[in-house]
């Protein structure tokens, strides 16, 4: 075959006309290219025309940032059509409005982590939108331009200069909130722990005078004097000096927690060494000391050249050392990112195996896990321990947390969580402003700050022990994304002084009491709160340590939606109470019709017509009793009702609410539940509609889309892992 060879003078025109055509009538890969310049030109007149003209968008309610229609919603798998809709940014939610279809996402502000601009093809220009709770958004927006400015406008929203401009402060809407704010009470928690007379409060700590990011009431030892905590407190990072945080009521063993030493390599302190030996006498048990330093030991030396380091053992008499190998907040981060991108981008099994190896952090969940049970054993068996990393706000957290977890039950209940947390995540200051960037970094050192250390933690919760907690998977998922999302005040600052400073119990709502509304949706009905009194049976092999599906893989999809054993138990559950009070009802009918038939008041055909209507009319009259409930091994729980949890009320049907029924459960006196695009929701919880989205704000939005700040805990109660509203319809 002759070749014709073309001179190098030859137009790009000479070459398209030489190049074979393509098979199929397919038109040429240059076609392409004509269309993406044509489409670019397109763009820029239409934006010369509007700068000239002076056109630009105007919103009638200040709170719209912008709003694009003609959007594409991508599917990430390629499996589904594109969904066309229309976006509007809000100055506190991402919300994306299918036009065709009943889909509605909601993203508070805050959730976004990062926005990635594509460049412009003939379909559009891709941007892709990931969120701190791992969903992504993967949108195709027509022009260019308008691509660039939600592109900026976007980065702008999701990053605010000033703590005060979150949701947060936006969104108190009248009501007293004092009990979510009181949750812990110091004297009431130790008291219960059963501390006695060898503790003591102190004030050395008053207007925060010693250490700013400690609680003002801290417990020491009673022998110890002023002078005593004052100069352990200079001898320790931050000011951070060895305090009380659990007391175990059994072995009378103490927890205590501080931050590392200010010795280097020869440095000493006569008074905290004292401080040390007062914490072991308190014990009755024993006079032994253990001092558990979370780092590695070659952290720990690279400090000592900064005149930081650990303890010297031949200065503290009668205590034992402990280093375990957990890593800084710069490892953690690194490693979530990777385990995230092999969640995402990983198209087989081997090559997921491969990057979930890569990112270690199964490794770093069984260090935390072996240094909690190593302390929590100790303190069972009677030893005391001091706790610190470096400054003791990260991985000090993390440990003495989930020792506690382990060693007492209370700590496993929905309140007592809260309070641990309250108690050792927030009163001790950990760094929530920083390690979640709640607000947007003002320098390269500040963006090394954030780390998932609090993520970590909660992915360390609820492991093997499923009867153990009375609180399921569901409650961890959503107080991750909520500690994100900046929508409540419990989690802002970096420490107990922070929050009084912003003044958030009295600006803000508490998450506590958001939670105590929705308390049945976060309910394990596994709970058996007498099955164990310790979890120290937990295992620590790195066959037992996986990855929490429901956390980082929520929003991924499947060929079928997956199913939670949890709700369908509770759903199992409230049908056996339903089916129980209609029996009870029903027999006290029958015995009603035997009393009336004694008498010889009632015939016989009377009789048989009275028993047809005591299985319709009579049950969904008679009361549902706690007693009834507890038989069932629930009280009062109602999540996701469907017909099947009672009766189905065919005549009730809504004939302008997308096809919706309403499901009603007899013995309750109550509507549940309303269907919406395939999902059951509890209209008796609703939460209120934010301040800062009005009615009349987006009008072309469905009125049961204004209900919540976060996608997935506020519109709807739980999505399943791989399952969206769609899958459902």
């Amino acid at each position: 075959m002759s070749l014709r060879r073309r001179s190098s003078g030859a137009s790009a025109s000479d070459a398209s006309r030489d190049a074979p055509a393509p098979a199929g009538g397919a038109p040429p890969a240059y076609t392409e290219d004509v269309r993406v310049a044509g489409a670019l030109l397109a763009d820029k007149l239409r934006t010369l025309y509007e700068e000239v003209m002076g056109e630009e968008k105007v919103f009638a309610d200040p709170r719209i940032v912008d709003v694009v229609d003609k959007v594409q919603l991508v599917d990430g798998r390629g499996a589904d059509a594109n969904i066309v809709g229309t976006i509007h940014l809000t100055t506190s939610h991402l919300i994306f409005k299918g036009e065709s279809e009943q889909k509605e996402i909601w993203v508070a502000n805050n959730l976004i982590h990062s926005v990635e601009r594509g460049p412009l093809s003939v379909a559009g220009c891709p941007l892709t939108i990931k969120c701190k709770h791992f969903q992504v958004l993967h949108l195709l927006i027509r022009r260019d331009k308008e691509c660039g400015d939600l592109f900026e406008s976007i980065r702008r929203c999701s990053q605010p200069l000033n703590i005060e401009e979150l949701l947060a402060f936006d969104h108190r809407d009248g009501g007293e909130d004092a009990k979510g704010w009181s949750r812990l009470e110091w004297s009431i928690e130790f008291q219960r722990q059963g501390i006695d007379d060898g503790w003591t409060e102190s004030d050395v700590n008053g207007d925060y005078a010693v250490c700013d990011t400690y609680p003002e009431r801290l417990w020491v030892p009673a022998a110890a004097s002023k002078q005593i905590l004052l100069g352990s407190a200079a001898f320790r990072s931050k000011g951070r000096l060895p305090a009380l945080t659990y007391h175990h009521r059994l072995s009378k063993a103490s927890l205590c927690r501080c931050a590392q030493p200010l010795s280097g390599f020869s440095a000493r302190c006569l008074e905290d060494e004292r401080l040390m030996e007062l914490i072991a006498k308190t014990n009755e048990a024993g006079d032994q000391l253990l001092l558990v330093d979370t780092r590695p030991m070659v952290n720990a030396m690279v400090n000592k050249v900064q005149g930081k380091g650990f303890e010297d053992e031949r200065n503290y008499s009668g205590m034992r050392f402990q280093f375990f190998d957990i890593e800084n907040i710069h490892v953690m981060r690194t490693s979530q990112t990777k385990l995230v991108e092999a969640q995402s981008r990983a198209r087989s099994t081997s090559d997921y195996l491969r990057g979930l190896e890569a990112s270690g952090w199964l490794k770093h969940l069984r260090a935390i896990m072996e240094c909690a049970h190593y302390i929590a054993s100790a303190i069972k068996n009677g030893t005391s321990c001091v706790v610190h990393c470096s400054d003791g706000w990260d991985r000090t957290s993390q440990t003495v947390a989930l020792a506690q977890l382990l060693l007492d039950p209370f700590y496993r209940t929905i309140h007592g969580f809260e309070i641990l947390i309250e108690k050792d995540w927030l009163a001790f200051g950990h760094k929530f402003d920083d390690r979640c960037a709640h607000t947007a970094a003002q320098n390269e050192e500040a963006a090394k700050e954030v780390s998932p250390v609090f993520s970590q933690w909660l992915d360390t919760v609820h492991r093997q022990f499923p009867r153990a907690f009375q609180f399921n998977a569901r409650f961890l998922v959503h107080m991750h994304e909520y500690v994100y999302a900046c929508q409540h005040g419990t989690f802002l600052g970096n420490c107990e002084k922070d929050r009084k400073d912003l003044a958030v119990a009295r600006r803000t709502k508490s998450l506590w009491t958001h939670f105590d509304a929705r308390a049945e949706d976060y309910t394990n009905p596994f709970y058996e709160p007498t099955l164990y009194t310790d979890l120290l049976a937990l295992s620590t092999r790195a066959a037992n340590i996986e990855v929490f599906a429901q956390l980082y893989s929520r929003w991924e999809d499947g060929i079928l939606p997956r199913e939670s054993l949890e709700d369908t138990m509770a759903q199992s559950l409230d049908h056996i109470a339903v089916l129980q009070t209609t029996i009870a009802a029903m027999e006290a009918r029958v015995a009603e019709l035997r009393e009336m038939t004694g008498r010889g008041s009632v015939g016989s055909g009377s009789c048989v017509s009275s028993m047809s209507t005591a299985g319709t009319a009579g049950a969904p009259t008679t009361p549902m009793t706690s007693s009834t409930l507890s038989v069932a091994g629930r009280s009062g729980l109602s999540r996701q009702e469907t017909a099947e949890s009672g009766v189905y009320d065919a005549r009730r049907l809504d004939p302008g609410g997308y096809g919706s029924a309403m499901a009603v459960v007899e013995g309750r006196g109550r509507v549940l539940g309303q269907r919406v695009y395939g999902r059951v929701r509890d209209e008796s919880r609703e939460a209120p509609p934010l301040p800062s989205l009005r009615k009349d704000l987006l009008p072309t939005l469905p009125e049961d889309g204004r209900e919540g700040a976060v996608v997935s805990a506020v519109r709807r109660p739980f999505a399943p892992v791989g399952r969206r509203e769609e899958d459902d319809e």
